[in-house]
């Protein structure tokens, strides 16, 4: 999946609003905009920007709450402050993180949109980036579960 490819990457810290949850890891400088009705509502009305990180180290996991929205994902949130923490795919470790956690966003660019069938008509598509509708989303997840089952098996 394109959004797993090697990147540039940057040891960073980040919180949530109120400080009760954090994390240190490797993120890339390279960020993904989802606009499906799920993030919207989750993030209160745009894209959920998220940064895929490595090596990620999580403290306050007591104040983590997640919830299980569709047949291959979770959110999650703290239980605290209501802050958008993170998304993975269920039964896996954590790969992206909610990009306003992280501390220092200077060098971080929105390379990739997702659900872009989904875009408010007020939010303009990010300059340069790729733009990936529902369909091809699902195909693309659909095509890694796969490769992964396959592998898997082996």
């Amino acid at each position: 999946m394109p959004w797993l490819r090697s990147r540039a990457v940057a040891l960073k810290t980040g919180q949530c609003l109120c400080g009760a949850v954090s994390f240190r890891g490797d993120v890339d400088e390279t960020a993904q905009a989802c606009h499906c009705t799920q993030c919207q509502r989750w993030t209160g009305g745009g894209p959920l920007f998220a940064v895929r990180v490595r090596d990620l180290e999580l403290t306050g996991e007591d104040h983590i709450r997640t919830y299980n929205h569709s047949d291959w994902g979770d959110r999650a949130v703290c239980e605290t402050c209501g802050s958008t923490l993170y998304w993975k795919l269920t039964g896996r470790s954590v790969a992206f993180v909610a990009l306003g956690l992280v501390d220092d966003q200077s060098d971080v660019t929105i390379t990739e949109e997702i659900f872009v069938d989904y875009r408010p008509a007020w939010l303009s598509p990010f300059e340069g980036a790729t733009q990936r509708t529902e369909a091809e989303m699902k195909a693309q997840l659909a095509a890694f579960l796969e490769k992964e089952k396959r592998h898997d098996q082996v």
